[in-house]
């Protein structure tokens, strides 16, 4: 009898982390009924990015989010966890492109009359150039540039894509080409041209005609993953502080912290981090190793700015999110709260948030509120989209270390630290800078899935992160 109530005893796991791809973990662990779990934040709010938060009569989220999926299963799971929680809206973003709007999916009408007839030519002309090239250049791209302009042809890709790319994630010519892949939905300039004259469909494979939105605010999709975990006897810890990670014999056994300035210990036979990737290689690791270290502190990523407009008027936008490849505007998108769910706005006003990135060396890192929020309302007015006597107020916000860069060596950097990480043999790791992955909300909760179900075949977490990691290169960002 007493050896199988030990069999049955509940493996403790512990959860670094209360993003979705924590929280994800956490849940589907929890639903096993095999595991006792506590999630551990950092923050006194869940959620990271993808939580929402108050401000002058508004809910306003971190940015444009979506709930929208490819993988199999994924979306239907989390309209089955959300339910009445969740508004359904048909999807409407553009490109704002030579001072148009161009559609998205690309059409033949707004393309020509955004670009004109030269410009046109010339992208076909350049086009023209990249296929037959091909028939001789049988050389893989390696960085972003060389991927687009084999696809697209070299115009294009000053045209839209360097621009664009440049702004998000800085030079693209020594960018790795995964980026590119992730992100760029078509295969090449035949599928574009073949979709703008209509002879070829888009699919939900290249573009979301529709999404799923939390109607209280982005927010509410992390809180409905805690409320679940919570009911089933797990926990999420919010405000404490992780001061270190004990081992023996390479197996993590607890792991200790601060919380409202008293010491706490959590017992664990699991540890799934999804907090900073070089935050968790340090707690594992305090000896010196040279390559570790080196390759840890080489690993690239980028910040975030939002700053956010209120204007003076119902609403501004008819699409719900915009991009701007031109390098002349700060932001490279913009997105109003308002398109998703007017409820949370009042009903005389509006709020556009500008996105951007930068890093360390960018004159951005030493902008001021007050510049960066002058820069977003010239380019809004400049663009014709408000006037500037229509600006109520500004809030700006920063994010750092959120947005992983994939430079031309970054394969080989994070092979060695997660080939390092994996000789500690309780520990799994998740979700986008967990993961040090380029994803969404959707991978995430995926991950947590996959996670949950691999241990309950017995695979080992060593084994689980080489299988998890080949799953993430199958990984796709539709817009």
């Amino acid at each position: 009898m007493n050896n199988e109530n030990l069999d049955n005893k509940k493996k403790k796991v512990v959860v670094l982390g209360a993003g979705v791809g924590g929280l994800s973990a956490g849940y589907f662990l929890a639903k096993t009924g095999k595991y006792e779990v506590t999630v551990l934040e950092k923050e006194r709010v869940i959620g990271g990015l993808c939580s929402s938060f108050e401000h002058d009569g508004f809910v306003l989220d971190y940015g444009a989010h979506k709930l929208y999926s490819v993988i199999p299963g994924i979306l239907d799971d989390i309209y089955c966890l959300m339910k009445e929680r969740l508004i359904k809206l048909p999807k409407r973003n553009r490109l704002f492109l030579c001072g148009h709007l161009v559609d998205y999916p690309l059409r033949l009408s707004s393309l020509a009359q955004a670009l004109g007839m030269a410009t046109s030519v010339r992208l076909g002309f350049g086009y023209a150039i990249t296929f037959l090239k091909r028939f001789f250049d049988k050389k893989e791209a390696r960085s972003y540039e060389d991927y687009v302009v084999k696809r697209f042809g070299r115009p294009a890709y000053e045209l839209v894509f360097e621009p664009l790319a440049d702004k998000v994630w800085g030079n693209p010519s020594v960018l790795h080409s995964d980026m590119a892949r992730t992100r760029i939905p078509a295969s090449g300039g035949i599928e574009v041209i073949l979709k703008l004259l209509g002879i070829k469909k888009d699919t939900s494979e290249t573009n979301a005609e529709y999404f799923y939105y939390p109607s209280r605010g982005f927010g509410d999709f992390p809180n409905v993953l805690k409320e679940h975990i919570e009911s089933m006897e797990g926990k999420v810890i919010v405000g404490i502080e992780i001061k270190k990670i004990e081992q023996v014999n390479k197996k993590i056994t607890s792991v200790n912290g601060t919380l409202g300035g008293q010491s706490v210990s959590f017992a664990c036979d699991y540890l799934v981090s999804s907090i900073h990737l070089p935050v968790i290689s340090r707690l594992l690791f305090s000896e010196t190793d040279n390559e570790f270290d080196q390759a840890i502190n080489r690993l690239q990523f980028r910040h975030l700015i939002l700053v956010y407009i209120f204007i003076k008027r119902p609403q501004v936008l008819d699409d719900q999110w915009i991009f701007f490849p031109e390098s002349d505007l700060i932001f490279s998108r913009i997105f109003e709260q308002k398109q998703m769910n007017p409820e949370l706005c009042p009903t005389d006003k509006t709020v556009i948030c500008c996105d951007f990135t930068f890093s360390d060396d960018d004159w951005m890192s030493r902008a001021t509120d007050v510049e960066l929020a002058s820069k977003c309302v010239k380019g809004l007015v400049d663009c014709g989209f408000i006037k500037s006597d229509e600006v109520a107020s500004y809030l700006v916000k920063r994010v750092y270390n959120f947005y992983p860069r994939y430079d031309l060596e970054y394969n080989e950097k994070l092979k060695v630290v997660i080939d390092k990480i994996r000789q500690v043999e309780n520990i799994l790791l998740t979700g986008r800078i967990g993961m040090y992955n380029y994803n969404n909300a959707d991978h995430c909760y995926d991950m947590g899935k996959f996670i949950s179900n691999k241990l309950l075949e017995g695979i080992s977490p060593v084994q689980l992160i080489e299988e998890l990691e080949r799953r993430m290169r199958n990984y796709k960002i539709v817009d």
